[in-house]
């Protein structure tokens, strides 16, 4: 099969993969918040189908290395609402014009950090799980950027619970996500072979994570997510200004 894109595109994608996931594996969170501004600035066909194909491999990696620790009974919560949240987010994206998806990649990112950096953490209610699960399927279908809502749930959780409890709620999502969006349309095998191109990028960014998790705390990786993903959707704006 074809490839979508030249080879420099490619490795500039990677590129982006691998900060992406270095972040995602040493603090639990941050690969979707980094990597979508960034490849979209690449091309748009790499969000937000590829990037979530690409990065469900980075959360069963994950997944296998802290399982233990998952915490059940909120996954119980979150799973069930997701759904009902993707399928939402699915009927959205299949209504939005092709010529605005830079826009609104770009808006969901700026909004993503706001929610990030202005909400305060909530109790781990049933209630406040299923609002946040809603809003986890929708904001992953339309945009691949599930985790601002997890980051007001989890912002203050130890990170040996954050880790591996996201990565299944990560995992459930990216693939209800690629299911409607694969029935709405947006989804295909070309794409598929576009998030496996990226798939070097994300191992090298995993096996560096693991190394850097004695040294990564959460607020750090925060700073570097929320910063590179507002420059990164302002940069989309510009672009898509610009024409």
């Amino acid at each position: 099969m074809e490839l979508s894109h030249s080879l420099l595109a490619y490795i500039i994608a990677n590129s982006a993969v691998v900060v992406a996931s270095l972040v995602q594996t040493s603090t639990g969170m941050g690969f979707a918040m980094i990597a979508a501004p960034l490849l979209a600035l690449i091309s748009l066909e790499f969000v937000p189908g590829p990037m979530l194909f690409v990065n469900l491999f980075l959360s069963l990696f994950m997944l296998g290395d802290g399982r233990s620790h998952v915490e059940r009974r909120e996954i119980a919560t979150l799973c069930p609402t997701i759904l009902i949240g993707t399928l939402i987010g699915a009927a959205i994206l299949a209504r939005v014009p092709t010529d605005s998806l830079a826009i609104l990649f770009a808006s969901l990112i700026l909004l993503a950090v706001a929610v990030s950096l202005f909400a305060k953490a909530q109790p781990m209610t049933t209630r406040n799980l299923s609002i946040c699960g809603v809003a986890v399927g929708a904001m992953g279908s339309t945009s691949g950027i599930p985790g601002a809502p997890l980051v007001i749930m989890y912002q203050n959780e130890p990170l040996e619970k954050t880790r591996p409890t996201m990565a299944l709620v990560f995992t459930f999502s990216y693939i209800t996500s690629l299911v409607a969006l694969t029935y709405a349309g947006a989804f295909n095998l070309k794409l598929a072979m576009d998030g496996l191109m990226l798939l070097p990028g994300l191992l090298i960014g995993f096996g560096i994570g693991r190394w850097a998790r004695r040294y990564m705390t959460q607020a750090m990786g925060r700073i570097l997510m929320l910063s590179i993903a507002s420059i990164g959707a302002v940069l989309l704006l510009i672009k898509s200004a610009m024409g």
